[in-house]
């Protein structure tokens, strides 16, 4: 019996190394990167990207800045600020297993293949991942990341540092994309248009800009930025289940189903029903309100509100921007009129006259309604006409506090963007970075708000260089000082 075990065991081993024979045993390079193309680095790179923004915790920070409410098991717990570091892990991982090995891998083939507009493209996205990063957490790891095994416990770096390096990235990505020098067809974003990334581009190093508070930069770089919203960097889903439907949707619909509602702050700005409504004679919000919320709720929870991914269902005019093939904004000509919006109130001597005229742009904008409806779509209401400086005077149409017209017009603007930026990143970001100017209504109970996201359990577990004990109140570096 022993021979037969034994001759049974020398069988099964030889078995097994006939179906390994051509594949890598080496536990860190598990596949030939010479047998990947650039082409699908770079799909890879913006897959991740997308996962980054749109997906886990955007949702934390969503409920954090009253976009949406956790109603159910640990989605109520976020509401109170109640978090653990493992609910951190993916996007790191997405970040730095992802985005940044891969671009790592990309930008060698690129370099062999004299494929600039490949690496110009990818170093782009490395900055929109690294940047969110800095924005999440504060001090992270960039220069000695991605490098395992060589380095084991990568440093952090200063947030201003990091930052610096997602400028730097972006620099060199507009210096390749724009020598046109080898093509790809691994980019979904904007289909490797040079023109479009070197104006994305531009509009991140604004956005960076913007967060370091260095107004006069941020201003000079989204002039260059995106000028029309056929240049938005957007995330395009579709109809299929575990392939590509947009995140929100997958979560709201199929994985969590009422975890999350919106029975908070932001849906009632924009209701005309509500003591909080923000429209005036020149504004109608209706139109946005039914594109981001259901009001009176859909077919799960009938809330007061719910995230709008499916108003056919409950004979509202369209699917809104929660549907599963909604297209899901990362950078945009939006954003960039209200960068510019906001610096020029910011920068050392304000001018309110180029503040109120980028506002009015975007508004024209809103005013076609294009942004809050889908090809399914009928017709809802909408009005965005343009304002005058005297609505920001004492007793205008737009100061209902009574406050200085300066003063006004800035929180009229920081509103505009924290309801143009409902379900993303960056209405959670200026909450931390203005010290909540708008005065975001917090929890029953509460008198402070998350600065920051706790770093992962998975860098905790294996980076001895992870800073230990830094709580979820602590503000990250670039957000800590006045706004």
């Amino acid at each position: 019996m022993a021979g037969l075990a034994l001759a049974l065991m020398l069988v099964l081993l030889d078995s097994c190394k006939n179906l390994t024979d051509g594949y890598s045993a080496d536990p860190v390079e598990i596949t030939d990167r010479t047998a990947i193309s650039v082409n699908q680095y770079l799909s890879g790179i913006e897959i991740s990207l997308v996962a980054a923004y749109e997906g886990d915790i955007v949702l934390h920070a969503g409920i954090w800045s009253d976009y949406f409410n956790g109603s159910d098991r640990q989605f109520i717990g976020v509401g109170n600020y109640i978090v653990t570091s493992e609910t951190m892990d993916n996007t790191w991982e997405l970040i730095y297993q992802k985005v940044m090995k891969n671009h790592l891998l990309l930008q060698e083939k690129a370099l062999a293949e004299n494929n600039l507009t490949a690496l110009g493209i990818s170093q782009i996205n490395l900055a929109l991942a690294i940047g969110l990063a800095a924005d999440l957490w504060g001090d992270v790891p960039y220069s000695e990341a991605g490098q395992f095994p060589a380095i084991l416990n990568p440093k952090y770096e200063p947030q201003s540092s990091v930052y610096a390096a997602a400028q730097k990235l972006l620099d060199n990505g507009i210096a390749n994309v724009a020598k046109n020098i080898g093509k790809t067809n691994g980019d979904f974003f904007l289909n490797a248009g040079s023109a479009k990334w070197i104006k994305a581009a531009h509009s991140a190093k604004a956005r960076y800009y913007l967060h370091t508070k260095e107004y006069q930069n941020a201003i000079a770089e989204a002039l260059l930025g995106i000028d029309e919203p056929a240049g938005n960097v957007m995330a395009t889903h579709g109809d299929a289940n575990l392939k590509d439907f947009n995140l929100y949707y997958s979560f709201l619909v199929y994985e969590r189903p009422g975890y999350m509602s919106a029975n908070c702050f932001a849906p009632t700005l924009l209701d005309a029903k509500s003591k909080n409504y923000r429209g005036n004679s020149k504004t109608d919000e209706t139109a946005r309100l039914n594109w981001y919320y259901a009001p009176g709720g859909l077919d799960l929870l009938n809330q007061d509100y719910e995230p709008n991914y499916s108003c056919p269902d409950a004979g509202y005019e369209c699917t809104g921007f929660f549907g599963n093939n909604t297209s899901f904004p990362l950078l945009t000509f939006e954003e960039t009129k209200l960068i510019l919006a906001e610096s020029y109130m910011k920068q050392p001597v304000a001018d309110p006259a180029k503040a109120l005229e980028q506002l009015n742009l975007l508004r024209r904008h809103y005013n076609t309604g294009a942004p809050f409806k889908n090809s399914s779509c009928k017709k809802t209401s909408y009005k965005y006409d343009d304002y005058a400086l005297g609505d920001f005077a004492l007793g205008g149409l737009a100061n209902a506090k009574g406050e200085e017209q300066n003063t006004a017009l800035l929180r009229e603007i920081l509103e505009e963007r924290y309801v143009s930026f409902i379900g993303q990143f960056e209405g959670w970001a200026d909450m931390r970075r203005t010290k909540n100017f708008l005065g975001l209504p917090l929890p029953t109970g509460k008198n402070d708000f998350p600065k920051r996201m706790l770093y992962p359990q998975i860098e905790v577990n294996t980076n001895t260089n992870t800073p230990q004990g830094v709580g979820i109140f602590k503000d990250v570096p670039s957000f800590a000082s006045p706004y």
